[in-house]
């Protein structure tokens, strides 16, 4: 049985997250169990954009240090890393804080960029994938997500963050291949879950991300770290406490259809702290707009009332340019300043401008059959 902790930790101060963080792997082990002295140890944070740190876009530094810490402790060597979808490692590190840590705990501070082809376990859905190769080669991976909603994939927890071992430009690629479909996508997280093999996952949800994240929602205050031997036995039994129902879930679909989780959770226990009494009631989870595809004989006019599709504000719009630069299908192209056309018929709406725009400026309008799809949805029974 797979054991989840939960630990009350009230903020980030150095102390108090050092205490959580030093209960929640003792619950699962102890560090020693996951780290022997002279091992290399890739520490895998959420740096998804250089926001300031009060947006609760990435991992909190203060828990970096703290599992930094205690792998030292272990005698372990440690090397901090991402592949962010937005900005560079070493912009971000130095506006929300991690070079200072890296610095403080003598790690090397990297950003993924030597994609190597990796065989995938028995029982994956593709036969290889291209990961970065220091969270292949390194002797002990520890997954440090971030608890934010996703506007694709619901949640975004401890197998979406190791969507971040893709690497640069392999990330449109793959939302290309695989975004237009929740599960298709839930199914390569799986896959990349199980090519990594994190030997352990944390999860900072001290301060998380409700509402349109993973970088364009609202701060929110949970209060609480979790830690597990599983990042998806971890991510199953705290999406139904932050009030996502399973057949919501786009990553509970995927995984029960593999038969990696069973239904009743029986397989999962939460250790630490009692749950009722630590996570708040009020998370708001974003609206799953569509991914649904349209079949080819349908007109292109019919098509763009039919389906949700992405939609620009140029009153918010900064003029940067990364959503353009993002697009997987080259479908959004900028025509003056601050005036985005979209192009919705190629569009796929892998929600990867609406992620990656650090003004906000680009929402979902919903289409007539999604409106209709909720609507039903809401009065029918689980």
């Amino acid at each position: 049985m797979t054991k989840v902790a939960l630990c009350a930790c009230p903020d980030y101060d150095t102390a108090n997250v050092a205490s959580a963080v030093d209960r929640a792997v003792g619950l699962c082990g102890g560090m020693e169990t996951f780290v022997r002295p002279g091992q290399r140890v890739l520490l895998k944070p959420n740096m998804l954009s250089a926001a300031p740190l009060e947006q609760r876009v990435t991992t909190d530094p203060a828990v970096v240090r703290a599992v930094g810490k205690l792998v030292l402790k272990a005698g372990g060597r440690i090397i901090i890393g991402d592949s962010p979808a937005i900005d560079k490692v070493s912009r971000i590190s130095r506006v929300i804080g991690m070079k200072e840590v890296a610095d403080e705990l003598g790690a090397d501070l990297i950003e993924f960029c030597r994609p190597t082809l990796a065989k995938t376990p028995e029982g994956s859905i593709y036969h290889a994938l291209e990961l970065e190769e220091t969270a292949l080669t390194a002797d002990v991976v520890i997954n440090l997500p971030k608890l934010k909603t996703h506007c694709m994939m619901l949640l975004t927890m401890g197998v979406k963050n190791l969507f971040g071992t893709v690497v640069g430009p392999r990330k449109s690629q793959w939302h290309m291949h695989a975004g237009a479909d929740r599960i298709m996508f839930a199914d390569l997280l799986l896959d990349i879950c199980r090519t990594v093999k994190p030997a352990l996952t944390i999860l900072d949800g001290v301060w998380g991300m409700q509402g349109r994240g993973p970088n364009n929602g609202t701060p929110w205050h949970s209060g609480f770290l979790a830690a597990s031997r599983d990042a998806l036995a971890m991510d199953l039994a705290l999406a139904p406490l932050l009030g996502a129902h399973p057949a919501n879930f786009p990553l509970y679909d995927a995984a029960a259809r593999r038969g990696f989780v069973r239904s009743d959770g029986s397989d999962t226990q939460m250790v630490g702290d009692d749950p009722n009494g630590l996570i708040p009631k009020d998370f708001q989870l974003p609206v799953l707009e569509s991914v649904m595809p349209v079949p080819g004989f349908v007109s292109g006019l019919i098509c763009r009332h039919l389906t949700s599709r992405p939609v620009q504000d140029p009153d918010l719009c900064r003029n940067c340019g990364k959503c353009a630069a993002i697009c997987p299908p080259g479908s959004l192209r900028f025509v003056a300043a601050h005036r985005a056309v979209i192009d919705h018929l190629t569009c796929i709406r892998c929600y990867c401008c609406q992620e990656v725009c650090p003004a906000n400026a680009i929402h979902f309008k919903t289409g007539a059959l999604v409106g209709i799809a909720e609507r039903l949805r809401a009065v029918m029974p689980h």
